[in-house]
């Protein structure tokens, strides 16, 4: 079978959750017989347009690199850009292939769902965040808060206006006068002619996701979550990730505490930014250290993605030796980081899909803590594989950790209760089934 992954950045380059899933499934499809190439952007920010192809551990892969706001309408070149469709278009033509895998959509979606559509190759594609509903990925507000959903244009206007700092300081200060002003000033043409452009967004992505011959999910919330909008998810398949293990085999459990030592060892892996609750996780772990009980944290991830919040997260937890800033691992390494730990914190602001870390945690027999929301929620259940605690609560993370401290066996009980964890070979088996399944049909 000849397959194309698209992505939007893609390893070494870029190495986030959707890049690194893209890598892993095309690398197994590589391994197992098939001829794969990577379609991806290097850059966003170089100016003209220019696509290089290369060889990179076995894949073909095409890189291409423009500037996303080199153009009169920056806003829609982020997700429709007629310069991708174009270098795709003469890509399919001359390459052939049987299928195309899309992951995730960022940056591509418009123009190359409907390039693949109209080439008449079956078309797949992985959600890996809600980038096709909203503009900012994560259903996160500029001023820091959840959102629940595009309800309406206005709504999604004001979120991206209030990016600018001087409408989010407001925002976030006095935020019923806000609420006044953008009562009157949604109606003035600055504001309109976001809300147009807003409009246009969501028909185009909408129009364009619903038009996939079959997306695939990690998480079941995901999907309920593109329904709840109005997506057509009948051609929607939730499919768990799996993971891939040193040597194909299971590493070893993490060690028990031993009963000389009571220090509760608590982690965080993952990226180092106000979404994701750092700050709830060092203020839990604060209050516990000054209550008197034995608990260390090891937070590891870059410190280069966003330098203000850490700089400020670093200077609250710098009085406490038990806390360890260990900056970014690499690769397998995660699995000697979790070794070292007693459970897992995933303190997430937003309605995280299917965290990978949560898996890796479970496949060393750690329990998780993890924030009572979206597909976290999902994958840890409370009082049996882990913990969970109300959104933005210290008090409630505090509380359960605390219990880790102080209910004799629970942690043995939690890790007890842990489900399996999917292998890479199982999730690429119900893949290649579907895959399959959508050859059948487009042949007939």
């Amino acid at each position: 079978m000849r397959i194309l992954i698209v992505v939007h950045g893609f390893p070494p380059s870029h190495s986030a959750g959707a890049e690194r899933q893209a890598e892993r499934t095309a690398l197994w499809l590589a391994r197992n017989g098939h001829e794969v190439e990577v379609f991806t952007a290097e850059s966003v920010s170089q100016p003209g347009f220019e696509m290089r192809t290369d060889e990179q551990d076995g894949l073909i892969v095409h890189r291409i690199s423009y500037d996303v706001k080199e153009s009169n309408d920056p806003f829609r070149k982020l997700y429709d850009n007629p310069q991708v469709g174009d270098a795709l278009r003469q890509l399919l033509n001359e390459r052939h292939f049987d299928l195309v895998h899309l992951v995730s959509g960022y940056l591509f979606g418009g123009q190359v769902i409907h390039t693949v559509q109209n080439a008449g190759i079956p078309l797949v594609i992985t959600l890996t965040e809600y980038w096709f509903m909203c503009t900012r990925l994560n259903l996160i507000q500029a001023t820091g808060g959840l959102c629940s959903g595009p309800e309406n244009d206005e709504k999604c206007m004001r979120c991206l206006m209030e990016d600018k700092r001087r409408y989010r300081l407001p925002a976030q200060s006095a935020p019923v006068l806000m609420d006044a002003f953008w009562s009157v000033a949604q109606y003035l043409p600055f504001a309109t002619e976001m809300t147009h452009a807003v409009s246009e967004r969501r028909n185009v992505l909408h129009h364009a996701l619903d038009a996939a011959d079959l997306v695939v999910s990690p998480s079941r919330y995901l999907i309920n979550k593109f329904a709840e909008f109005g997506y057509d998810t009948s051609r929607y398949l939730f499919i768990r990730q799996g993971l891939t293990t040193p040597l194909g085999s299971k590493p070893e459990h993490a060690p028990r505490r031993s009963d000389d030592d009571n220090r509760l060892r608590l982690g965080y892996i993952g990226q180092i930014k106000y979404h994701k609750g750092i700050d709830l996780i060092l203020d839990a772990v604060i209050r516990l250290t000054e209550s008197g009980y034995t608990v260390s944290l090891d937070l590891w991830g870059s410190e280069t993605e966003d330098p203000e919040y850490v700089a400020s997260m670093k200077e609250r937890s710098a009085p406490y030796a038990n806390i360890h800033w260990n900056g970014r691992y690499v690769g397998a390494k995660v699995w000697d980081v979790l070794a070292g730990l007693d459970a897992l914190l995933v303190p997430s602001r937003w309605y995280e899909n299917s965290p990978t870390v949560i898996l890796e945690a479970y496949e060393m027999g750690l329990p998780v803590i993890a924030t009572n929301l979206g597909g976290m929620a999902e994958l840890v259940e409370h009082d049996r594989s882990g913990l969970v605690f109300t959104l933005n609560s210290v008090d409630d993370l505090q509380h359960q950790l605390l219990r880790l401290l102080t209910e004799p066996d629970l942690l043995d009980r939690l890790r007890s209760g842990i489900p399996h964890v999917k292998t890479i070979e199982e999730e690429m088996h119900e893949l290649m089934n579907a895959y399959h399944q959508l050859l059948a049909k487009s042949v007939h």
